[in-house]
């Protein structure tokens, strides 16, 4: 609803001062004439009038600086009041206006003011350690500092033109101040990071099983190859039998007995080779025992990790890890005391078994061990039946390993198409994001790589062709399409890499190789972070690290600022500060030191300081070093040349006229809104 005055209708006292539905006018202005006739000039809602059924500018008063006091002094008066909207400090060269900033500051938030500056004034006479004078800030909630501790966010002179020069200091920015403005983004994030390390580390530990897995195949083939060809060894099995049938024959031995010598001599052979194996492995845990453990320790590794969950359910989960972990540790050592015991009395029996058969077939055992050539021709057939029986095994647990081969470069391709994922949904997200009250600012997502990709290129032969080499550059794409591949490759030496370095670290390198995100911002068409130059000028880079610092602060303390002009093109200063100060006003108080009149007018000032430090040309009053006069822009009043106090000798208006870069000029350019005499 647009403002407006209207006369009191009421024709009843209870009428009287209530409007209908409470619609009253609220006026923002001197209690005078020339002050009622800004609501001409500034017609806008809740600029200088307002039609509301609450009083419009409510601000905490908490978060208002009421007033500085200082004692112990009379460099300064004892007190100075403060407007809760804006506040502008004018003065010549060393009148004191960004003194009363920094004891403002300094009394809010010691060490921030101490950080920043060295002092409210320029040498080494004024650096804080050497300032005696007491000074203290009351809230608007009539309570010191020291009962009502606040913040501020304090922008000393220069400090954006500094700052500002350092683009990445400025990118470091972007990113916490996006989580404040965007928290449900942030969790997104924090998830997608989580999850991205858990997929790393399951390309990691999965390649760690492939590499074993590979040497196992390798050990496999070499065992494979010491035991010979199966069909040779089959071939020469036949030979051998038909030599057994014929001597047989010959020495007049019944087929049954040589049956069953045969089946004797095989179970002989595999309860003698049992007990060789189990000899190895009693050796492996030779000291378990009940009252000694194994296993010592064991951790459950979840994934995705408990990261981004809530810090109750984390315990909650914990706990019951814990008791999981302690149960299962208990039950592993248990089955290690178990198959010890089983694998002793395993042993103990076929020993038993042996013993047992030698016994009662010692006739026929013995009968044909007096065949000498038999018995030979019987072991040799047992040797042949156990080669071939070691083959087929050799050969299952080969294909085996490279079945769980395939499936570790499965997990492999699936965690980097994973990883990829998420990285793109994170830059979907943020451009499907609700950033409709970050008010000129509009924030992005870029990913790619940056030195790491060349850390990782150096480890590997470039120079070599390879189907992973294009152009003398590391196909990253082609390697995460066909992680296997490239793994294979590298085993086998055909992908070459440097001298000095791991095969398997560098596969854990090249596949654990994840794109940086970065975190960029465009204000106004010009873009800041990411991987490219910023494309801002140094004033609007200025102003768009101003909007950080206030986005960073999530609450709305007071913003004091020490001349922001000094830091800013003219363009910036009309078109962004002037508008961002008129908005940013509204919900925090401002104090603000400054020398040009587009700022201190433009912005509509609520109240401005004059400030002035004696001297024989501009005198104070009493001969104080530094003295203030406050009021409202429309405060005119004409100069009296007679009056010796320079302060009081006019009004604020002719003041900022005087003092102000293009005072009169921008007083002319609101002549519609002033009355300048």
């Amino acid at each position: 609803m647009k403002p407006c005055i209207h006369g009191s209708d009421a024709h009843t006292e209870e009428k009287l001062f209530e409007p209908d539905e409470q619609r009253y006018c609220w006026i923002k202005a001197d209690l005078t004439f020339d002050g009622f006739k800004q609501i001409v000039y500034e017609p806008e809602p809740g600029e200088r009038v307002k039609i509301s059924p609450v009083e419009p500018d409510q601000k905490d008063d908490y978060k208002i600086i009421s007033k500085i006091r200082f004692t112990n002094t009379n460099d300064f008066p004892e007190e100075i009041e403060f407007n809760k909207n804006l506040c502008s400090i004018i003065g010549s060269r060393s009148s004191g206006k960004s003194a009363l900033l920094a004891y403002v500051a300094h009394s809010v938030d010691k060490e921030l003011a101490e950080e920043l500056v060295k002092g409210p004034g320029e040498g080494a006479d004024y650096y804080w350690d050497k300032i005696d004078l007491v000074h203290s800030i009351e809230w608007g909630n009539r309570q010191s500092n020291d009962e009502s501790p606040g913040k501020i966010v304090y922008i000393p002179q220069n400090y954006l033109f500094k700052e500002s020069k350092n683009s990445d200091e400025i990118k470091e920015k972007i990113k916490p101040v996006l989580f404040k403005v965007l928290p449900h983004f942030k969790i997104k994030y924090e998830q997608a990071v989580n999850n991205i390390g858990v997929y790393n580390q399951q390309i990691s530990g999965q390649i760690d099983n492939w590499f074993d897995l590979s040497d196992s195949i390798k050990s496999l083939d070499e065992q494979l190859k010491n035991l010979g060809d199966k069909t040779a060894i089959e071939k020469e099995k036949e030979e051998i039998e038909l030599k057994i049938k014929n001597l047989k024959e010959k020495n007049q031995l019944s087929n049954e007995d040589l049956k069953q010598y045969q089946e004797i001599s095989a179970v002989l052979s595999k309860h003698a080779g049992r007990i060789d194996v189990i000899n190895t492995e009693l050796s492996q845990i030779s000291n378990v025992s009940e009252e000694q453990n194994y296993f010592i320790e064991l951790k459950v590794t979840l994934s995705p990790s408990m990261a981004s969950l809530p810090k109750g359910l984390q315990d909650v989960i914990k706990k019951s890890l814990e008791k999981k972990e302690d149960e299962i540790l208990k039950e592993i050592n248990k089955q290690v005391v178990n198959y010890k015991n089983t694998i002793e009395r395993e042993k103990t029996e076929a020993e038993e078994t042996i013993a047992k058969i030698k016994e009662e077939k010692k006739e026929l055992i013995e009968k044909y061990q007096k065949n000498i050539e038999l018995e030979g021709h019987v072991k040799k057939l047992n040797e042949y039946n156990e080669t071939i029986g070691k083959i087929n095994e050799t050969a299952m647990e080969k294909n085996n390993s490279k079945n769980q081969l395939e499936k570790c470069e499965e997990v492999i391709k699936f965690a980097i198409d994973q990883r990829k994922s998420l990285i793109k949904e994170l830059a979907t997200n943020i451009d499907n994001a609700d950033q409709s009250t970050l008010k000129g600012i509009k924030y992005g997502v870029e990913y790619g790589f940056d030195e790491n990709l060349e850390e990782v290129t150096q480890k590997i032969n470039i120079k070599e062709k390879s189907k992973f080499i294009e152009k003398g550059k590391l196909s990253i794409d082609e390697i995460r399409e066909k992680p296997g591949e490239f793994l294979s490759d590298l085993y086998s030496g055909e992908q070459k890499i440097i001298k000095g370095n791991e095969k398997k670290q560098v596969a854990r390198d090249v596949l654990s190789l994840t794109e940086k995100i970065l975190f960029n911002a465009e204000m106004e068409g010009d873009k800041i972070g990411g991987f490219s130059e910023p494309t801002m000028t140094p004033g609007k880079r200025a102003l768009f690290l101003l909007r950080l610092i206030l986005a960073e602060s999530e609450d709305t303390w007071p913003l004091l600022i020490d001349q922001p002009e000094d830091d800013l093109d003219s363009r910036s200063i009309y078109d962004d500060i002037v508008p961002f100060l008129k908005d940013k006003k509204k919900e925090r108080q401002i104090i603000m030191v400054s020398h040009n009149a587009n700022l201190v007018i433009g912005s509509d000032s609520e109240q401005v300081i004059v400030a002035n430090r004696h001297g024989t040309d501009r005198k104070n009053a009493d001969g104080r070093q530094f003295n203030y006069l406050t009021g409202s822009l429309e405060y005119s009043k004409t100069k009296d040349e007679d009056c010796e106090d320079t302060l009081e000798s006019q009004g604020v208006c002719e003041h900022s006229c005087e003092i102000l870069d293009g005072g009169r000029i921008a007083f002319e350019q609101r002549k519609n809104k002033y009355k300048i005499k």
